[in-house]
């Protein structure tokens, strides 16, 4: 036997002889318990592993923090102590400031000195990569460029601050106000070079992909930098004075790896957009619609994970946003009051396809949070059915009521009934039914799930023994009304002996067929 879950006991005894399987089966599942009781002592032994290895982990982690710690301190120690040591200390460290100061003041002046000049370069350069866009030659100049822009704006502001003249801070703003013109410019650039990267990637424009990502590392450590920095200041303000040498550089996160994030959703936002759109034009064709999804995933797994850096791990990057954006997508779908049944079929069918296609390329599906329709298959399947059944009890009440009115009027010309090809009678309505009927099976065929089947078959049967039993009812209620004698003169007996016998003609080729 395997090791799949034990049947219901219900399934396994339906029959008295099934009684000498009790012994086997008992055996079977202490078997299963046995394998079960194995399994989950491997997996808490490991998880004890683990856990007594962090915990080692993170001892060691703070034995070594402690070590730095008291290090440290006596640096700052041995520091403070040789101050004493050296005469005229004093001295030597205001004439050793005033070097700085000067130093410091003579490159703020040739910076500011040379900014014009300079941000006029990186706008021509700018301007050069607008009429190559398929190649951007000068994307690292530009960056490198705006970078030193900005640092000396920074510095700038930050000293102007300090002296609290409010006037020159004015001035400076007024001097620095073109930069940001041209920083916006740089972006559009970065933007565009980010959602297009896929494209670039396909048409093996591995240079500027390359050049692209120097960009964004750079501008990651820069932020990194800038966040461990402002940590550090904020966690020990009394040591910010004594460490603004180190502070040179960026100020300010400037959250261009984000920003690369957004532009990775954006542009496949668009591309979802398009492929709703194409989905409610055309439900059957879902797996061709997302072939683009799957190539792009595989582009980047193939072509950009090369040329990026290594801990950006930038294929799972992708196919987690990605991912998102899918569930996203079809759960949208699946409760969008446009889409129809076909569309929720459609839908029902996809997740065991994208997962096989997503494990191809390496992402098995515990690894993509959440579920891509949340594990609502069943859910679907069960509404769907509910939906074929619900119609069908509206056929077969619209049909029945029409019944109900052609026997009440049955004293009419001809009995109110049609005959077949034999010249039997037969009731109007037989042919309606048994055509809704396959109408249903078929609408139900669609869903390519025996479940989907057997449920709406399982509840024609209920409606049909229920309609046989309404019919029996009716006829009888009216063969009584004769046979209590509340029918003077037999009138209309005819015709209910009519409709007697064409309701048994219905029975019959209902048999035959």
């Amino acid at each position: 036997m395997d090791d799949g879950p034990v049947p219901k006991l219900s399934e396994l005894l339906k029959h008295p002889d099934d009684l000498d399987k009790i012994p086997a089966l008992r055996q079977e599942c202490a078997r299963k318990k046995s394998i079960v009781d194995g399994q989950l002592r491997n997996g808490l032994r490991e998880q004890l592993e683990t856990t007594q290895s962090g915990m080692t982990g993170l001892s060691d982690g703070q034995k070594t923090v402690q070590l730095i710690k008291e290090e440290m301190m006596k640096i700052d120690r041995l520091c403070s102590e040789s101050q004493t040591m050296i005469s005229d200390f004093a001295s030597i460290n205001l004439v050793s400031q005033a070097h700085r100061n000067f130093v410091a003041v003579e490159t703020m002046r040739r910076d500011l000195e040379t900014f014009d000049e300079r941000l006029t370069r990186v706008e021509s350069m700018l301007r050069e990569d607008d009429e190559d866009q398929e190649n951007m030659p000068n994307l690292l100049p530009c960056h490198y460029e705006l970078t030193q822009l900005r640092n000396i704006r920074d510095d700038a502001m930050e000293q102007i601050q300090r002296a609290g003249d409010a006037g020159l801070e004015s001035t400076l703003e007024d001097y620095f106000a073109r930069l940001d013109d041209t920083i916006d410019w740089f972006d559009e650039h970065v933007g565009l070079l980010a959602m297009n990267l896929i494209s670039l990637v396909v048409s093996d424009n591995n240079g500027l992909v390359v050049r692209f990502a120097v960009v964004m590392e750079a501008e990651e450590k820069s932020d990194e930098r800038v966040a461990a920095l402002q940590e550090a200041l904020r966690d020990h303000e009394e040591l910010a004075a004594r460490f603004q040498s180190i502070t040179n550089g960026a100020k300010k996160v400037r959250g261009y790896k984000d920003k690369f994030l957004q532009a990775i959703r954006l542009s496949a936002e668009q591309q979802f957009e398009a492929s709703r759109d194409e989905f409610l034009d055309d439900a059957s064709k879902l797996d061709r619609i997302m072939k683009w999804y799957f190539n792009d995933l595989n582009a980047v797994r193939v072509g950009m994970v090369p040329l990026t850096p290594r801990k950006w791990n930038i294929g799972k990057t992708y196919a987690d946003i990605y991912h998102g954006l899918m569930h996203d997508f079809l759960v949208a779908m699946v409760d969008d009051p446009a889409a129809s049944s076909a569309h929720t079929l459609e839908i029902i069918a996809f997740p065991d396809k994208y997962y096989k296609k997503m494990a191809k390329m390496g992402y098995r599906q515990e690894d993509l949070s959440p579920h891509v329709i949340d594990n609502r298959e069943a859910e679907l399947v069960r509404d769907f059915r509910q939906l074929i059944i619900k119609f069908l009890d509206e056929w077969i009440d619209r049909i029945f009521a029409q019944e109900r009115r052609d026997f009440a009027e049955r004293n009419t010309e001809g009995s109110n009934l049609d005959q077949d090809e034999y010249g039997y009678f037969r009731t109007r309505n037989l042919v309606a039914l048994w055509r809704m009927l396959r109408e249903q099976i078929d609408a139900a065929a669609t869903s390519r799930r025996s479940d989907v089947v057997e449920g709406v078959i399982d509840a024609m049967f209920t409606r049909l023994r229920a309609r046989q039993q309404s019919w029996q009812r009716m006829l009888e209620d009216e063969a009584q009304r004769y046979e209590t004698g509340q029918v003077p003169d037999l009138d209309g007996f005819q015709a209910l002996q009519d409709w007697l016998v064409a309701t048994a003609n219905d029975q019959i080729a209902c048999i035959d067929d």
